[in-house]
């Protein structure tokens, strides 16, 4: 997810392999992936890791992901360590004796997944997720933005805050107060496509374990190793009738963690300066300025979130119901 936009060729280059066992063809957000493995449990990853994403949201594009089964070593399963590096439109991802090349140049990615490896769902999917992602990001079909986005109503609220700014605290808030749920922590816009129409991945979030003591009804949650800086997060489905795939934004919400709870306006120049201030370095080299100008050309507001998050909840639901 890192690097500069690269055209994308015609057809993919074509990968060494051995004869693949199975093969399945999967168009997260319109593009089309071939993934082709020697486990079926990388099939099995596809499901809830890209064939959820929609297939009409107009990306392009022909990419090819051959995962092949390692061997173990003494140094397997490391999940959820792992060490990554960027360079020229190309990623390597490293997991114990696992890898993840990715190279946007020629359209593919290669994965070798230990047996260890292999048998851990979360760490499957999130190698396929993080092969597709680095192909559409660096190939310039998708812009991700750091960033939960909800739902009250018939309106939305992209909340946007550096990482440990809350943003999946207060999502769950919202979530336990009647929103809908488009993402907690990244969302994607096509190129081409309006900036404010975003897509996320609503079918699960993260908490941190500090989060758990503030909701009852996840006291005694089982928590999962995560590649993140927590190293352990409690996953969270959100009922099916709460998920959305994707929505038009309709204000931008930059999360302050002042103690003293507020929601106010920003301009133009503070919503540049708060969106930019905490960007990650990927978004720093993926996302057009233009695009972010685009995306901001709506109502801005900062929100101080207190020490209560459903009282900040609240504030959101005001907002909600006066935007036009």
């Amino acid at each position: 997810m890192r690097g500069a936009r690269f055209l994308l060729p015609s057809a993919p280059a074509r990968l060494p392999m051995t004869p693949a066992l199975f093969t399945r063809t999967v168009r997260p957000f319109g593009a089309t992936f071939r993934v082709d493995s020697d486990d079926r449990r990388v099939l099995d990853a596809l499901g809830v890791a890209l064939a959820r994403y929609p297939t009409d949201a107009g990306a392009a594009g022909d990419f090819r992901l051959v995962a092949r089964t390692g061997a173990d070593t003494d140094v397997d399963p490391a999940w959820p360590t792992t060490k990554t590096t960027f360079a020229d439109g190309r990623l390597t991802l490293h997991c114990g004796s696992g890898t993840l090349l990715a190279d946007a140049h020629a359209g593919t990615a290669e994965l070798t997944l230990p047996p260890a490896l292999l048998a851990i769902p979360d760490a499957v999917r999130m190698c396929v997720e993080g092969a597709a992602s680095t192909l559409l990001i660096n190939s310039g079909q998708l812009r991700a933005v750091h960033a939960g986005l909800v739902g009250f109503g018939s309106r939305h609220l992209l909340l946007r805050g550096p990482s440990g700014a809350g943003k999946s605290t207060l999502t769950y808030s919202c979530l336990r107060a009647g929103a809908r749920i488009v993402s907690d922590d990244w969302t994607y816009a096509v190129a081409g496509r309006p900036a404010g129409l975003l897509w996320g991945y609503p079918w699960r979030m993260f908490l941190v374990q500090e989060a758990i003591g503030r909701f009852p009804e996840l006291a005694g949650a089982d928590a999962v190793l995560h590649p993140g800086a927590d190293r352990l997060k409690v996953p969270v489905e959100p009922p099916v009738a709460r998920r959305r795939k994707g929505a038009h934004v309709d204000a931008v919400v930059f999360l302050d963690p002042a103690t003293e709870l507020d929601l106010r306006p920003v301009d133009a120049a503070e919503a540049q300066d708060r969106f930019w201030g905490p960007a990650l370095p990927t978004e720093r080299t993926d996302l057009p300025a233009a695009f972010v100008a685009e995306l901001l050309d709506r109502p801005c507001y900062v929100l101080q979130r207190g020490t209560d998050p459903m009282a900040a909840v609240t504030l959101l639901q005001r907002l909600a119901r006066s935007c036009r």
